[in-house]
């Protein structure tokens, strides 16, 4: 039987693919071959270009990775039809086995967040009949306007077996303004990570992982034991690694020693490995160098993994 908790449901790709890297998805139209673009003059095509390309890479990296992260925003800038495009590649990713962790950082109450959960994870109501939106595995999320902001994503996660990743540490610079104030009980950022171990402490997978993770930046490995220490049973999301700092050395001081507990997550240096591909058609260069450069990523990865003694195969 297929496992249903989140938490056990990411283990298990993990363990198919033998790899922890999830795939970022960010289709800027500037970062397209230029194929793609023939004959885009609008929203609708742009959208269907977007689509395309990110369809490519599914192919490319679906049985080496468990994982894909679709940026919400790059969609929405197409507006409806990048809506579609964005529900389009949700449902193929998730036919093609891999979780989809829509990254759009939501963060408010009451009514709107729960219809947030509805459109990410959860269902709409209509004509008696509970209808999926997006229907994505995860979602990102901003936790500033405290726990109440959370729960209606959590109420979707529980009912439907998705999972959440809430911002905690974050990778861009400016981020130890704001998370890295101290308090009389430690760092903000370090507050947030007790909530958040607390809300997933009965929520835990038979895996023994909550379905409620956190975004951790690789560029600040002096916090990954902290936060490891603060999330043990907590899966992080670690986004950072090559073009904004992150170094691979660095990545198994997020890692737990079963080889688990952290999946690092890179965008262009996967899906624009098509760039490094010659002939053929276009859908064959994107498909090819994502899978190449996931493979050759997760290498790199695997070296100081292993060294480490944290190398789970």
């Amino acid at each position: 039987m297929a496992a249903t908790h989140f938490a056990d449901r990411l283990v298990e790709r993990i363990d198919a693919t033998r790899s922890l890297l999830v795939v970022g998805l960010d289709p800027e139209l500037g970062q397209l071959p230029p194929e793609l673009l023939d004959g885009v003059d609008d929203l609708a095509s742009a959208a269907a270009a977007a689509a395309r390309f990110c369809r490519a890479v599914v192919d490319g990296i679906a049985d080496v990775a468990p994982a894909v992260k679709p940026q919400s925003a790059f969609f929405e800038a197409f507006g409806a039809a990048g809506l579609h495009a964005l529900e389009a590649v949700t449902a193929y990713a998730r036919a093609a086995g891999l979780l989809v962790v829509e990254d759009a950082k939501r963060g408010d109450i009451g009514s709107t967040m729960a219809a947030y959960a509805a459109a990410s994870l959860g269902r709409v109501t209509v004509g008696g009949r509970e209808l999926p939106v997006h229907d994505a595995d995860a979602v990102t999320l901003s936790p500033y306007l405290g726990p109440e902001s959370l729960q209606p994503m959590l109420d979707a996660a529980d009912a439907y077996g998705k999972g959440l990743f809430v911002l905690v540490r974050t990778s861009n610079p400016g981020s130890a303004r704001v998370q890295g104030l101290e308090t009389a009980e430690g760092r903000v950022f370090e507050q947030v990570a007790r909530l958040l171990d607390e809300l997933g402490a009965e929520r835990r997978g038979d895996c023994g992982y909550a379905n409620v993770g956190a975004v951790a930046g690789l560029t600040y490995p002096d916090d990954a034991r902290v936060l490891r220490a603060l999330m043990p049973r907590a899966f992080l999301l670690v986004p950072g690694l090559g073009p904004q700092g992150g170094a691979p050395e660095d990545f198994p001081l997020f890692v737990n020693d079963d080889g688990l507990g952290a999946v690092p997550a890179a965008s262009r240096a996967v899906a624009g490995g098509w760039r490094a591909q010659r002939g053929g058609d276009v859908e064959g260069r994107i498909r090819d160098g994502a899978r190449a450069a996931a493979l050759s990523l997760g290498e790199l990865l695997q070296r100081p993994l292993a060294a480490a003694g944290k190398w789970r195969w």
